[in-house]
C-alpha cells in the first residue's frame, strides 16, 4: 500500500513540475513587451487590504436585491452588468471581461465585439477595465478606452493545484468570467469579498439574466450557438468553475455567496445575508477600519 502512495504521489509531482515547465516555457514566448505589461499588474497586489468588495455578476437575482445599497462600496462589475439601471449609481470601481477573439471570436465578428466594447467604454465611466492582452490589438486599432486605466491579464494551464500563487500575469484558464473577477479580488487583497448575481443556475436556460438578452445586450447570444452546451457540458464545466472558487477560497477564506437565489448549486462559499451587511453598526464599523480588518460580518 506504501508503494502504490508513494507511486501516486511520484505522479502528482512529476505531473505538477511538468506543468511549471510548460507555464514558463508559454511565457518566454511572449514579446518582451507583452510581459513587461503583464507585469505591470503586480502594483495591484493587495491595493485594498483591509478593505470589502461586491462582485457583480449578471444573474437574475440581482432583481431581487436592493443595489442602491452599494452605493459608495467598493464594486467589481463583469461583462454586460453595466445596462442595469442603477450601474451608474453603484459606479463600479473595476469592470471586468472574460477573453473576447480566443473564446469568442467563433462566434462573433470584431464589428460586434467592438459595437459592444463602445456601449460598454461609455457606460462603465472610469472604472478600470480589466482586459485579456489577446484583445489588446483589436482594443488598441479601435481607439477603445484610451483615456481609462487599462489592466491585462493572461491565462495559463491549471492542473486543480491549490498551491499556485495568484498572478493576474498567469490566471488558471476560466469557463465563466466571475473566476477572473474572484481573482483579481483576491489579488487586490480585500478582507471580505461578496458575490451576488452569482446564480450559477444553467438548469434554467443558457441565457438566464437580469436583462433580456435579446434587447440589451449588443453581442445578443444566440441561443443556436449554443446548442453544444448540454446538462453534461454544464455540470463538467460547473465543476472545474467550483474547484477554481475552492482553491481561491482556500487562500483567505474570505469570500462570501451574498445571493439573493436559493435555488443553484453554489455551495462553495458561506452563506451572507446581503441587506443585513448595510447594517449602521456594520457600516461604521467598516468607515471605521478601512486602514485595517473589517469587522467580522
Amino acid at each position: 500500500m506504501k508503494n502504490v502512495l508513494r507511486l501516486l504521489l511520484n505522479r502528482a509531482e512529476r505531473r505538477e513540475f511538468k506543468d511549471r515547465i510548460r507555464r514558463r516555457k508559454d511565457w518566454l514566448k511572449k514579446p518582451v513587451k507583452e510581459r513587461t505589461v503583464l507585469l505591470s499588474t503586480r502594483e495591484l497586489e493587495n491595493l485594498h487590504s483591509g478593505q470589502r468588495c461586491f462582485i457583480l455578476g449578471a444573474g437574475s437575482s440581482i432583481s431581487q436585491q436592493d443595489l442602491n445599497k452599494l452605493q459608495g462600496e467598493t464594486v467589481i462589475s463583469v461583462s454586460n452588468t453595466f445596462v442595469h439601471p442603477l450601474f451608474e449609481t453603484i459606479r463600479p470601481r473595476y469592470h471586468v471581461l472574460p477573453p473576447l477573439l480566443s473564446s469568442h471570436g467563433e462566434l462573433y465578428s470584431t464589428e460586434k465585439f467592438v459595437s459592444w466594447l463602445r456601449e460598454m467604454e461609455q457606460k462603465t465611466s472610469d472604472a478600470a477595465m480589466v482586459l485579456h492582452i489577446g484583445d489588446r490589438n483589436m482594443i488598441d486599432q479601435h481607439g477603445l478606452f484610451r483615456d481609462r486605466t487599462v489592466h491585462w491579464v493572461d491565462y495559463t494551464s491549471w492542473n486543480g493545484n491549490f498551491d499556485l500563487p495568484v498572478d493576474l500575469s498567469r490566471i488558471p484558464k476560466i469557463w465563466s468570467v466571475s473566476e477572473t473577477a474572484v481573482t483579481l479580488a483576491v489579488y487586490l487583497g480585500f478582507s471580505k469579498i461578496y458575490l451576488i448575481g452569482f446564480d450559477h443556475d444553467w438548469f434554467n436556460g443558457k441565457l438566464v439574466y437580469f436583462f433580456d438578452h435579446t434587447k440589451e445586450h449588443a453581442m445578443k447570444p444566440d441561443k443556436a450557438n449554443l446548442e453544444f452546451a448540454d446538462a453534461e457540458f454544464q455540470m463538467r464545466r460547473h465543476a472545474d468553475i467550483f474547484r477554481k472558487y475552492k482553491y481561491l477560497y482556500s487562500i483567505r477564506r474570505n469570500i462570501y455567496n451574498a445571493n439573493a437565489n436559493p435555488s443553484h448549486y453554489m455551495d462553495v462559499f458561506p452563506r451572507a445575508d446581503f441587506d443585513a451587511l448595510f447594517s449602521e453598526a456594520i457600516v461604521g464599523l467598516k468607515r471605521i477600519g478601512n486602514s485595517g480588518d473589517e469587522a467580522q460580518s
